[in-house]
């Protein structure tokens, strides 16, 4: 019987713990979250993404940007986009892609320096931003609303009854009351229309 060195056995069992480490490695990458726990990236958030700037496309935004991020302790997708110069942030649930908020922008600066920040700053300093909150505690109370959806679906259904187009909706407070915001079209031309929660009344109607 041959004796086998130790150093040899030494430098095999190495070799192989080293393609254990490298194989788990190559498996799958692992990056630092905006709130630092470990996000891995694959192919499902690409996918979502693309399919978050499609609808957004037809709708029709610019998308600026589109990014992951963390939002009330859920992942979420934020787009960055404009429509006739105003400047937007959405944020998408993930990977649902289910509207969560929408927020305009005054400027664009203004855009710029929100989108560079971290989402612990984002968030944590929201207050100092009154009026520019993705959402306050008034508007998920209502669209917490069991009645909520068939409310939402009533005021798509009368705008077109008017016979316009509804290419966006939106919902937020105005004056302590629910409004839907809807973006529409009639002849080519694009239209804002206001209508009150839950009653549905008429409270703008204008060009775009």
């Amino acid at each position: 019987m041959v004796a086998v060195p130790r150093t040899i056995i030494k430098s095999g069992l190495i070799a192989a713990l080293s393609a254990v480490v490298l194989g788990g490695a190559v498996g799958c990458t692992v990056t630092s979250g905006y709130d630092n726990q470990p996000i891995y990236r694959d192919n499902s958030v690409n996918r979502a993404s693309q399919q978050l700037r499609q609808d957004l496309r037809r709708s029709g935004y610019t998308v600026m940007d589109i990014k992951r991020d963390n939002y009330r302790g859920r992942q979420v997708l934020v787009a960055y986009a404009k429509k006739n110069n105003q400047f937007y942030d959405f944020i998408y649930s993930y990977p649902d892609l289910k509207r969560l908020s929408v927020n305009k922008r005054d400027v664009k600066d203004n855009w710029k320096n929100d989108k560079n920040k971290s989402d612990n700053n984002r968030y944590k300093n929201k207050n100092k931003n009154k009026g520019k909150k993705y959402k306050n505690n008034k508007d998920d109370r209502l669209q917490q609303e069991a009645r909520y959806p068939a409310i939402k679906q009533r005021a798509i259904r009368k705008v077109r009854a008017m016979g316009y187009r509804v290419t966006d909706i939106d919902f937020e407070s105005k004056k302590n009351r629910g409004v839907f915001e809807i973006e529409a079209r009639r002849g080519g031309q694009d239209y804002e229309i206001e209508l009150s929660y839950p009653n549905l009344d008429v409270i703008k109607l204008k060009k775009d």
